[in-house]
């Protein structure tokens, strides 16, 4: 049986979010308008594909969505269902045996996928920030952390921002420390420092955070959440949140985008999305949370695996769903509006 993703709810809560109103269906994507004006970032069909000795892997598929500014949407789905390929694939590195097979991608009204690199290359970081996953592999091992600091953030420590940003995120004891190297820190510490420099050194209009608190205990996660949403609420940020943690989106996500096989298979309102999940991936997903079972109640996980699924015809998630019939073995659903829902299930409108 494949694991449930994690689920744990941090003991210190956040406050709530106080973003844009995108709780409407007219703002979840799929061809639906941000609300209030251009979205600053529209994504369309995304497809994103490997290439191996036997042929093209899909890794994303048909991918669409709409985010506003200041708004932040949450991702979440057990892994290999694509969410961290589909941030790569938006800052426009992906490793060399993947491309962009289809789709666009519109930042602020620039097409990133049309964009040379070098155009790139001045929205990265300065108007898109990346906080990676692997805070262990993401410093260069041979470099000071002060001296990478200080190229990333522009000699800021000279006016005593540094000292400010570092503890902005729980670093303040390690100022002594800078002129250490990164195996000398603790996985959480680099996490802290790479926030520290995507979110705020240069304060991007958009940050593309790939599982930042995984590394972090329940105390801190918590602080770093709350930094998140302050920044959001100061600067308009957006953000695409990414987590296995559904207590951690449910806490910092206006809307929440369930991804299984590469698809978005479902996009709501938090609130929604949570009080009445309309995929059976997403129940799924709710019903294996153990604050959701009582106590003595064994948890329920999800059978089988997500391993292949992206190769499948019909709905990937019908070889494990227990609403399955004989049609989603044979037809790919088509994105249906169900309530303040936008799904992918051929069974989306029945009360189940």
């Amino acid at each position: 049986m494949a694991a449930a993703p994690e689920t744990t709810v941090p003991e210190t809560t956040v406050p709530d979010s106080t973003g844009p109103d995108t709780t409407g269906p007219e703002a979840a994507g799929a061809g639906a308008p941000a609300p209030g004006g251009s979205p600053l970032l529209s994504v369309r069909d995304l497809a994103v594909a490997f290439r191996t000795r036997d042929g093209e892997v899909p890794a994303v598929r048909e991918v669409s969505f709409d985010l506003a500014r200041g708004e932040i949407l949450g991702l979440v789905g057990e892994s290999g269902s694509g969410k961290s390929t589909m941030l790569t694939a938006l800052m426009r590195m992906l490793p060399r045996n993947a491309a962009i097979t289809s789709g666009r991608v519109s930042f602020d009204g620039v097409e990133l996928t049309a964009l040379r690199e070098n155009g790139m290359r001045r929205l990265r970081g300065d108007r898109i920030g990346l906080i990676p996953q692997r805070p262990m592999t993401s410093l260069s091992p041979a470099t000071p952390v002060g001296r990478q600091l200080r190229w990333h953030l522009d000699g800021l420590d000279e006016d005593g921002r540094l000292r400010e940003l570092l503890a902005g995120v729980g670093l303040g004891a390690v100022l002594d420390r800078l002129d250490g190297y990164p195996f000398e820190f603790s996985g959480g510490q680099l996490q802290r420092l790479l926030i520290a420099v995507a979110a705020l050194g240069k304060r991007p209009d958009l940050l593309l955070a790939d599982e930042p608190t995984t590394t972090l205990d329940a105390t801190v996660q918590a602080q770093v959440l709350r930094l998140l949403l302050e920044l959001r609420d100061r600067m308009g940020l957006a953000m695409v949140f990414v987590t296995h943690d559904l207590g951690v989106i449910s806490q910092v996500s206006d809307r929440i985008g369930v991804m299984y096989a590469g698809r978005l298979v479902e996009i709501a309102p938090a609130g929604a999305l949570f009080d009445a999940p309309r995929h059976p991936y997403t129940r799924a997903l709710l019903e294996a949370i153990p604050g959701r079972r009582r106590r003595g109640e064994p948890l329920k996980a999800i059978p089988g695996t997500v391993a292949g699924a992206n190769r499948l015809p019909g709905c990937p998630f019908a070889p494990r769903c227990a609403a399955v019939v004989d049609r989603c073995h044979e037809e790919n659903p088509e994105v249906r509006e169900v309530g303040e829902s936008l799904v992918r299930c051929h069974r989306a409108e029945e009360d189940r």
